[in-house]
C-alpha cells in the first residue's frame, strides 16, 4: 500500500478567509469608489438609444464521454470522497445516478447543474483536495461535461466496483461523512490528526 502524505492546510485556509475579507472591505471603500468613472443619467440614456437589442447567443457545450467521465471519477481522484456504487470515499455525497425504468422518459443530463452544485461545495472540496492528495485537481470544460454524464449514467455504473480502483488508493479513501459532520471547520484547521493516526496504525 502507497501511504498517503497529508497537507496541513489550517493556516492557508485562514489565510485565504483574511484575504478574501480584506478584499470586500476594499471593494467598499472610498478608495475603490473614487476610481470609477461616474456616470450621468443622461449619459446612460443617450447611450440606450444608440443600442440595438442584443441577438441570443449561442452556447456551445463539449461532446459528451461517458467512459471518460468514468475514468477521470477515479483518475482524479473523486473516489476518494465520493462514491458510488458503496465504492469510494464518504467525506463527500455519493454520486450514484438514478435508475429509470425501461421505457421512462429519461431527463437530459445538464452539466451546468452539475457544475453549480460543484461550485457549491468548493470551499470544502478544495480544502479536502489540498489535504488528501497536496495539490488542487484541475478539471477542463471538457472534463466537467464528461463528469456529469457518468454521475447521471446508471447504466454506466452498474457495472462500477472497487476493481476499478487502483490497490493503492483503497487506502486514501475517506469513509467517514465528513460534509455531515458538524465539526468539520474545527477537523479542517486540524488537518485531520485522527485520520493520520489510522493511517499510521495501518
Amino acid at each position: 500500500m502507497t501511504e498517503k502524505t497529508h497537507t496541513k492546510t489550517g493556516t492557508c485556509a485562514k489565510t485565504a478567509m483574511l484575504s478574501l475579507a480584506a478584499f470586500g472591505v476594499l471593494l467598499m471603500s472610498d478608495t475603490v469608489t473614487d476610481r470609477m468613472p461616474a456616470y450621468a443619467a443622461s449619459d446612460s440614456k443617450e447611450a440606450s438609444s444608440d443600442m440595438q437589442p442584443a441577438s441570443p447567443q449561442a452556447m456551445v457545450l463539449p461532446l459528451a464521454d461517458v467512459a471518460h467521465g468514468r475514468q477521470l471519477f477515479v483518475s482524479k481522484g473523486c473516489v476518494i470522497c465520493h462514491s458510488i456504487n458503496g465504492v469510494g470515499g464518504r467525506a463527500a455525497p455519493a454520486l450514484d445516478a438514478i435508475a429509470f425504468e425501461q421505457g421512462d422518459e429519461v431527463p437530459a443530463v445538464d452539466p451546468l447543474d452539475f457544475v453549480a452544485r460543484m461550485w457549491r461545495g468548493a470551499p470544502a472540496m478544495l480544502d479536502l483536495q489540498a489535504i488528501e492528495l497536496g495539490y488542487q485537481i484541475e478539471l477542463t470544460a471538457n472534463d466537467l461535461v464528461d463528469l456529469a454524464v457518468f454521475a447521471s449514467d446508471a447504466g454506466a455504473q452498474s457495472d462500477f466496483t472497487l476493481e476499478d480502483v487502483p490497490e493503492p488508493m483503497w487506502d486514501w479513501m475517506l469513509n467517514e461523512p465528513y460534509w455531515e459532520d458538524e465539526s468539520w471547520p474545527e477537523r479542517l484547521l486540524e488537518g485531520f490528526p485522527d485520520s493520520e493516526d489510522s493511517d499510521t496504525a495501518d
